[in-house]
C-alpha cells in the first residue's frame, strides 16, 4: 500500500488474523457478545473478548480515487513535506506542505486550484502545523504549536479567525494547585471546544543520566482540564510514557539517546467531532466523554493481555541494524538487554476518531524508534461504542485522515518524494455502503 524507502520489519508477534461478518450496531441494540447497563447516567458496555475475534474485516481499495502529487512537474504538485490533508464537504482536498507553510486546495478530480498561507506570525501564516482538525460545521481548523494558536477556516477553507491557545491564568493557577508547572493545549473536538493538559512533576527530581549505563525515568501523571465560562473543569488524568536513557560522549560531547520503555503502558487520548476518548493501554477500557466534558460511556472488554516472553524481545532484536529500525544499533541492544519478560504486553497504541465519530483503537506495536512497523491492526468501534470491524493499514503517521468511508495517506515514490492518495474504505456490509 506504501512506498517506502526503507524496508520495514512486520511485526508479526502481536498480529491476529481476524475474520467475520456482523450486522451494523449503530442502528440497532447491543450485539451478541455485549451487555449494556446504566449507572448514573452513563452507559457501561461490556463485551467478551471472543466478540472482537468475529468481526468483519474491512480493507482499502486496491486503487485510489484520487492522487495529488508527483516527483516532477509544476510546483503545486511538488510537496516536500506533507504536515497534513484534509477533504471539505466540497470535496476539496487541502493538503499543507511544511516547506513554506503553504497550504493547497485540490479539486475532487486531483486538479490544484488555489493555495493560501505562508510563513510568518500574522492572520493566515503559520510557524509550525501540527494538526488540522474537522469541525462538525464542515470547516477546519490548525494548531500551530510555534505560536500556540488556532486558526479556524471555513468549509470553503476561508480564514474566520485566529485564536491563541495559551492556558489563560485560571487555568494555570488551578493545575498548578495540583502539582502541574505548566499548561499545554491537548486537542479540539468538532464544536471547537479546546482541552488542556498539565503534567504533574514527580515528588523528586528526576535522576541525571549516567554514563553508558541505562537509566530509567517513570511517565508522569497528565491532568486534563477544560475551561468554562466560570473557571476549570478537571476533567480525567492519564499516565505519560516511561523512558529510558542512555549517555554517551561523542566528540568531547555528551549525548543521550533516549527511547520510550517496551511493553510501558501508558494514556491514550482522542478528540472527534462529539467527544473526546480516554484510554490506559494497561488494560482494555475506554472512556467516552462528551464536549463538554461529561462522563457518557465506558467501554471494558474481557480480553487476557499477552505476557511479554523472550520471542517478543528477540523480533526487535532482529531488526536492530537493520533499515527496520531507526535506533544506533550498539545503544539500542544495550537497551534491549534489560527488558524484562513476564509483565503483560499493552493493549493499545493509539486512539483515533473518523469523520462519522468511529472510534479506530490500534493494537499494540512497539515505538517507532526502535521498529519501524510495516503496518497496523486497528478495532473499530461504532458511534454507540460497539465494536464493528477490524481493518490493518500501514504506519499510523502516513494516515492524514480517516473519513467516513475514505482515508486519506501519504505515500512516497521510489525517489522519496511525497504525495497524497486517497483510498476508498471497503466494508463487507451492504446496509453501510
Amino acid at each position: 500500500m506504501l512506498v517506502r524507502n526503507s524496508r520495514p520489519l512486520r511485526w508479526v508477534a502481536m498480529v491476529t488474523s481476524l475474520s467475520g461478518c456482523a450486522e451494523d450496531s449503530a442502528s440497532r441494540s447491543a450485539p451478541t457478545g455485549v451487555t449494556v447497563t446504566d449507572s448514573a447516567d452513563i452507559r457501561i458496555l461490556e463485551v467478551g473478548g471472543e466478540v472482537l475475534d468475529t468481526l468483519p474485516e474491512w480493507s482499502l481499495s486496491d486503487d485510489t480515487a484520487v492522487t495529488m502529487g508527483v516527483n516532477t512537474g509544476d510546483d503545486p504538485y511538488l510537496f516536500g513535506l506533507i504536515a497534513g490533508a484534509i477533504r471539505l464537504p466540497s470535496g476539496e482536498i487541502v493538503i499543507v506542505d511544511e516547506h513554506g507553510l503553504e497550504f493547497r486546495v485540490f479539486g475532487p478530480d486531483g486538479v490544484f486550484r488555489r493555495a493560501f498561507g505562508r510563513e510568518g506570525e500574522g492572520p493566515g501564516e503559520f510557524r509550525r502545523v501540527v494538526f488540522m482538525r474537522k469541525l462538525g460545521d464542515g470547516g477546519f481548523a490548525v494548531f500551530d504549536s510555534s505560536l500556540n494558536r488556532l486558526t479556524f477556516f471555513d468549509d470553503h477553507a476561508v480564514l474566520v479567525e485566529s485564536r491563541s491557545s495559551a492556558c489563560s491564568s485560571v487555568l494555570t493557577q488551578a493545575l498548578r494547585g495540583r502539582g502541574a508547572l505548566r499548561c499545554y493545549f491537548d486537542g479540539l473536538v468538532g464544536d471547537g471546544t479546546s482541552f488542556w493538559y498539565g503534567p504533574q512533576e514527580p515528588d523528586e527530581p528526576e535522576p541525571a543520566p549516567r554514563h553508558n549505563v541505562v537509566r530509567r525515568y517513570p511517565g508522569k501523571t497528565h491532568i486534563l482540564a477544560l475551561e468554562v465560562d466560570d473557571g476549570i473543569e478537571l476533567i480525567d488524568s492519564g499516565s505519560a510514557r516511561s523512558w529510558a536513557r542512555i549517555s554517551r560522549t561523542v566528540g568531547g560531547m555528551l549525548a543521550v539517546w533516549g527511547v520510550p520503555e517496551l511493553f510501558s503502558p501508558h494514556g491514550h487520548r482522542a478528540f472527534g467531532p462529539h467527544g473526546l476518548a480516554l484510554a490506559e493501554s494497561e488494560r482494555w477500557e475506554v472512556r467516552f466523554r462528551d464536549s463538554s466534558g461529561v462522563l457518557k460511556r465506558i467501554l471494558r472488554v474481557r480480553k487476557e493481555p499477552e505476557i511479554v516472553t523472550r520471542a517478543h524481545i528477540d523480533a526487535i532484536v532482529g531488526a536492530v541494524g537493520t533499515p527496520a529500525s531507526l535506533s544506533p544499533a550498539d545503544l539500542a541492544l544495550q537497551y534491549l538487554n534489560t527488558v524484562p519478560t513476564g509483565g503483560r504486553v499493552p493493549f493499545f497504541s493509539e486512539l483515533r476518531f473518523d469523520d462519522s465519530g468511529r472510534l479506530w483503537i490500534a493494537d499494540y506495536v512497539p515505538s517507532p524508534i526502535l521498529v519501524n512497523t510495516e503496518e497496523l491492526r486497528w478495532t473499530i468501534l461504532d458511534e454507540n461504542a460497539f465494536p464493528l470491524a477490524r481493518m490493518t493499514t500501514g504506519p499510523s503517521d502516513d494516515i492524514l485522515e480517516i473519513g467516513d468511508d475514505y482515508m486519506l495517506l501519504r505515500e512516497r515514490d521510489e525517489m522519496d518524494v511525497e504525495r497524497v492518495a486517497m483510498y476508498r474504505i471497503e466494508r463487507f456490509m451492504k446496509e453501510m455502503r
